[in-house]
């Protein structure tokens, strides 16, 4: 007790944290993988208001500006851009990994406990590799980051990085700064503020060397931490994609298909820099290289804390990493980590449900893969399955996706969500591949060449055994017509057409697959019938069709209504007031139409979660998600939510499944036609970047309304889209009531 008592008192207390964390995590079923979420009281940076937050500030005077003016216009972006990321659905706090790094940080201040006090350490949510300081004193870390770490100790390096950012004020400095360059020209002022940005960079680098060599790491791991930032690109780790990794007892792929070169990985350390915010890699290695030789006693410690802890915490980000690239609509990325780790969890639920949503994903995508950016190039082992997919024809490709979710729902048999996602799958497999059933064999590849082989031989056997001498003359001449019959193709490059061979004689799926192939041809009919119509003809009978709706009683009441948005943008600019007084007005318009209609709404906002609970944030932040995966990897069709379990959890105590997202976005300034001029070449880590300047062109005043609007059954992923373009002749913002009153009387049915 008494040792206890001589820790200073914030590492006891993030001592308690993390203990009671790793707890929790203990008692993890990582089989049965569920997202990391938010635990323990909201900590002020959420539950304070913007307005609060500033006006603290401003008593601390912590920082320095030439007028109080200058400090609210700077405090103001500040904490409008935090509370932005603090509520944006990726943002936890009081988790394990957030604990985890809490307490490397304790250590690394446990001489400095007044810095300790000043700074709070959060997770994002995020494939990006990075950690970053803010001036108030929050430091992010993402859960990409830990993903390809190799020690604690490297991790210790970044974190006391950014510590040094936040100690030496650099972002307020570098604000400043921006302040002083703002009237040189545009290249120029680029230049000199990546010049300012790398000196402290690599100041951030010294200063984070003193704190870990005195923690008493290892000098081995510091390269290594360089190595992580070069690499990061690539997936978490570097192992071959088995070209039989697709094979089952009916599905087949010969190796053939995959014959494709490994793209080599090309990141080098010595990149250009000129123009890019950091140093490259190769002069902040040769800093600090210098930098270790100017201290002895160096230490050897790759882990402070157990080691076996940091490995666990990696794989529950490797797990969660999968989540988000499949909520990214990156289904090529999620299939290729989750081959990565079916190696350490072979019979995982968790993977089998990814794999699942990511098939569905790549399918309503029109298995388009993602089209990388220069800077996360796919290179390395991952390549020949990309090159694979990517290759791969639409039929092939959802011929494979077939396979696969078919095969996992009879795994599972039973289970809501895979009977779900294969619903859903089925429905694009008819509605958008416009696939035929008369495109498969009904039996396997192996089948089909054994029967190809089988007939040559018998051919071979019935010429040598045949006597054409013998019978009568059409006998000899149908004998001999029947030898010269040539062998069936088989063709061996298409073996999609063998891979189902079992699903297309299954009764259930021939029913369901001609009652969805009905209602598509019956769609069209009514498509082809309304657009022959005139434009007076079409709106008559729309409204007719509203109007007969509006006597309907709704098939449920509630709905639950997540953070209606509205953008408003003028010449003029829109004061605080103004957004406010728009929002409160979408909002009573949208529980007035709805309680029209006979529905019973409810709305939650931002606003009515600082005032809640932890777990009131999470019920957010899983609705945020759920609405990012509909409209990233699902292309706002039917898909079950990436945390079924979770999310079904909240919208029973809410009584109900029905989810809104409504978005209005009003403009009224002139229109530009954007002239692009590229002006020069921006290096950012490892590849160039071209920028633009672009000059605009005044062409006419514009007006403009649109509205969008999705209401989804989280029970079985099903959607409804309503969407308002140009919609300008209205007026003013105003006038969107009617369509928010159109759109509650259509979906009384859904």
């Amino acid at each position: 007790m008494n040792q206890l008592h001589s820790i200073p008192k914030s590492i006891r207390i993030s001592l308690l944290i993390i203990l009671t964390s790793f707890f929790s995590f203990a008692q993890r079923d990582l089989n049965n993988y569920q997202t990391l979420l938010s635990k323990g009281d909201m900590p002020e940076d959420f539950s304070t208001p913007v307005s609060q937050k500033i006006a603290n500030d401003l008593v601390s005077n912590k920082l320095t500006f030439k007028t109080k003016t200058e400090a609210q216009k700077y405090l103001k972006a500040i904490h409008e851009r935090l509370d932005n990321m603090l509520f944006s659905g990726s943002v936890i706090y009081g988790d394990e990994i957030s604990a985890y790094v809490q307490q490397v940080a304790a250590n690394l201040l446990k001489d400095e406990p007044e810095l300790l006090k000043e700074l709070r350490f959060y997770t994002i949510k995020s494939n990006e590799t990075n950690a970053f300081s803010t001036s108030p004193g929050i430091i992010f870390v993402t859960t990409g980051l830990i993903t390809q770490l190799s020690s604690e100790a490297q991790l210790a390096f970044v974190l006391s990085h950014e510590i040094a950012h936040y100690e030496k004020k650099h972002v307020h400095e570098e604000y400043l700064n921006s302040q002083k360059v703002g009237e040189i020209k545009k290249r120029e002022q680029i230049l000199k503020l990546s010049q300012f940005s790398k000196e402290k960079e690599l100041e951030a680098d010294q200063l984070a060397l003193k704190r870990y060599h005195k923690m008493g790491y290892s000098k081995d791991e510091l390269l290594g931490t360089f190595d992580v930032l070069m690499y990061s690109y690539l997936p978490f780790d570097e192992l071959s994609f088995p070209k039989d990794y697709f094979n089952t007892t009916n599905m087949y792929i010969p190796e053939e298909s995959f014959n494709y070169a490994i793209k080599p990985i090309t990141a080098e350390e010595d990149y250009k820099d000129t123009y890019s915010s950091h140093p490259n890699i190769k002069k902040r290695k040769d800093a600090i290289q210098k930098s270790v030789s100017e201290y002895t006693n160096w230490g050897e410690a790759s882990f402070k804390l157990e080691e076996n802890l940091f490995f666990e915490l990696r794989t529950v980000c490797r797990l969660e990493s999968i989540r988000l690239d499949i909520i990214d609509g990156n289904g090529f990325s999620a299939l290729y980590s989750i081959f990565l780790m079916e190696k350490e969890f072979p019979s995982s639920f968790y993977l089998d449900k990814m794999k699942a949503l990511g098939w569905l994903s790549l399918q309503q995508l029109k298995f388009k893969l993602e089209r990388r950016s220069e800077d996360h190039k796919i290179e390395g082992e991952s390549s020949l399955l990309y090159t694979f997919l990517d290759k791969s024809s639409v039929f092939e490709a959802a011929t494979i996706g077939m396979r696969v979710i078919y095969d996992l729902r009879t795994k599972h048999a039973g289970d809501a969500f895979f009977e779900d996602t294969y619903k859903n799958y089925l429905d694009g497999f008819v509605m958008h591949q416009n696939v035929s059933l008369t495109a498969y064999q009904p039996f396997t590849y192996q089948q089909a060449s054994l029967k190809a082989i089988n007939k040559v031989n018998d051919t071979i056997n019935k010429k040598e055994t045949s006597n054409l001498s013998e019978g009568s003359k059409y006998s000899r001449i149908k004998e001999k017509r029947a030898i010269a019959q040539p062998a069936p193709a088989f063709d061996s490059t298409e073996f999609a057409t063998y891979a189902i061979p079992d699903i297309i004689q299954d009764s259930s799926f021939i029913k369901e697959f001609k009652a969805i192939k009905a209602h598509k041809d019956s769609l069209k009919d009514a498509s082809d019938l309304f657009y022959s119509l005139s434009k007076r003809e079409q709106d008559k009978l729309w409204k007719l069709h509203i109007a007969s709706l509006s006597k309907e009683a709704a098939s449920f009441k509630k709905i639950l209504i997540i953070e209606p948005y509205i953008s408003l943008s003028t010449k003029n600019g829109v004061a605080d007031w103004e957004m406010k007084s728009a929002e409160k007005s979408q909002q009573k318009t949208l529980l007035t139409n709805a309680q029209k209609q006979g529905f019973e709404p409810f709305i939650l906002t931002q606003d009515s979660i600082i005032k809640g609970t932890t777990e009131d944030f999470n019920e957010y932040i899983t609705y945020l998600s759920y609405w990012e995966q509909i409209n990233n990897a699902n292309n706002g069709e039917n898909c079950l939510s990436i945390d079924y379990e979770a999310l079904n959890k909240y919208t029973e105590s809410r009584g109900t499944s029905q989810l809104l997202f409504t978005l209005i976005d009003y403009s009224y300034f002139p229109e530009f036609e954007a002239i692009p001029i590229i002006f020069g070449t921006i290096v950012a880590p490892f590849i160039p970047w071209v920028y633009f300047v672009y000059i605009p062109r005044t062409i006419k005043e514009g007006k403009h309304l649109n509205l969008y609007s999705m209401l989804i059954n989280s029970k079985n992923g099903e959607t409804f889209s309503y969407v308002l373009n140009d919609l300008h002749k209205s007026g003013v913002v105003e006038n969107y009531s009617p369509y928010y009153s159109d759109f509650f009387k259509l979906i009384k049915q859904f």
